[in-house]
This record gives structure tokens, C-alpha cells and sequence, in this order.
């Protein structure tokens, strides 16, 4: 069995349509949602589709507790606003089977901006090549592995950098089609260039050593 897990915060906007699009997807497999405190109708949405839990706010935190409660073999990480093609989940077992411990999903933007294009391009080099996973790419791991690892450091921001670290550490990871679609809201609200130019920087802050609860600050202000 695969366990999905997707947090969520107030997310009613994009949510439900989500969910009605992973149902197909899904065909037996388990869904789990984590409330970080909503205010909106996210909860009762989620409860209409998946098993929820409710943790402190924080997408580790989160994402820690549905690990912690699932039940597959294979954990699955979505974002609320995307969705997978047909034969995505299949692929992850294919590739769990083959000896990869875990790895993400080659990406489509839901726009027609051709720097959309680009900017697909360059995650799919950066998961293939540097084998670091966004949560905006999701995150498949076999669970065994998740709890050697310790699952994903408790920072308020880049822990799937820190992750994907210790992943390969111990062994092959993939990115595998057919690919995750992405909702384009994040750039139309912050604009293209300056929300791709953002995220680039607080990436190589944190590489060349920033703390992320300044780095968190930082992202917050500047957004």
C-alpha cells in the first residue's frame, strides 16, 4: 500500500478539487491529510476524502504526524494544490521495486508562460542531477527508510533540503513520470520572475549557511 499525505492550512480555495482529482489516482491506496490548524472549511473538506489528523502548524511537523499515522510501505508527500497524472503512483512502486529508496516526480506548471517551461526544466535537472526534492515536486520514500532518517528535520523552513540530504545518503533516488501538475497560483500572486528569483535566493542563503529561523523571517518579509 501507498500512503499520500498532504498538509494543509487553510486551503478550501484549491482543496476540494484537488482531492476529486487524486480519488482516480488513489484506487485503494491510503490518503491522509493534516490539518495545522485551519480556519477556513479545509477540515471539513479533507474529512470528506481522507483519514485527518490535526497538528501544530509547521509543513514538517505536519508532515510527521501523517507519516506517523500511515499504514503503506511507500509514503507519498503532496502540496494541496496539485494533482498526478494516471500511472504516477504506479511508477513509484515500479521504481521502490526496482532498489530506489525514493526521489520525486518530473513537474508540469499549470500555465501557458513559457518561463513556466524553464522553470520546470531546471527542477527536473535539480531532482535528477542534485537530488534534492521540493515538496512542490512531491516526495515518495519507502517507509522503512523515512524512519531511519528520522523523517523531516523540525524547521520552519528548506527541510526538504536536509532531507533529500540523508535520502541519498542511503541509496538510489528517481524522479518518475508520469508527472505532478502544479498549480500556477504562488506565481501569479507574487509575479514569475520575482517569486522564482526569491525562492533561488533563499536556497543559496541556506546553503551558504543561514539559519532557517532567518531565513524563515526573511522569506516572510520579503514575500
Amino acid at each position: 500500500m501507498i500512503s499520500v499525505i498532504i498538509p494543509v492550512l487553510n486551503e478550501d480555495r484549491v482543496l476540494e478539487e484537488t482531492l476529486h482529482r487524486l480519488q482516480i489516482e488513489l484506487n485503494g491506496h491510503e490518503l491522509i491529510i493534516v490539518d495545522g490548524g485551519s480556519t477556513d472549511t479545509t477540515f471539513d473538506i479533507a474529512k470528506k476524502y481522507a483519514n485527518v489528523f490535526k497538528s501544530e502548524k509547521g509543513r514538517a511537523k505536519q508532515l510527521n504526524v501523517g507519516a506517523a499515522n500511515a499504514n503503506g510501505d511507500i509514503l507519498v508527500f503532496l502540496h494541496a494544490d496539485v494533482w498526478l497524472e494516471e500511472g504516477a503512483l504506479a511508477s513509484v512502486e515500479k521504481a521502490i521495486t526496482s532498489g530506489v529508496v525514493g526521489g520525486g516526480f518530473l513537474q508540469k506548471i499549470e500555465g501557458k508562460n513559457t518561463l513556466y517551461r524553464i522553470i520546470e526544466k531546471t527542477a527536473d535537472l535539480r531532482g535528477k542531477y542534485l537530488k534534492i526534492f521540493y515538496g512542490d515536486s512531491g516526495i515518495y520514500i519507502k517507509r522503512d527508510v523515512f524512519q531511519k532518517i528520522g523523517g523531516f528535520p523540525d524547521v520552519p523552513i528548506m527541510e526538504e533540503i536536509e532531507f533529500s540530504r540523508e535520502l541519498n545518503k542511503i541509496g538510489k533516488t528517481l524522479m518518475v513520470c508520469p508527472r505532478i501538475h502544479i498549480s500556477a497560483r504562488r506565481w501569479e500572486t507574487g509575479g514569475i520572475i520575482r517569486t522564482t528569483l526569491i525562492n533561488w535566493l533563499i536556497t543559496l542563503l541556506y546553503i551558504l549557511g543561514f539559519s532557517t529561523d532567518r531565513l524563515a523571517q526573511l522569506y516572510k518579509n520579503i514575500r
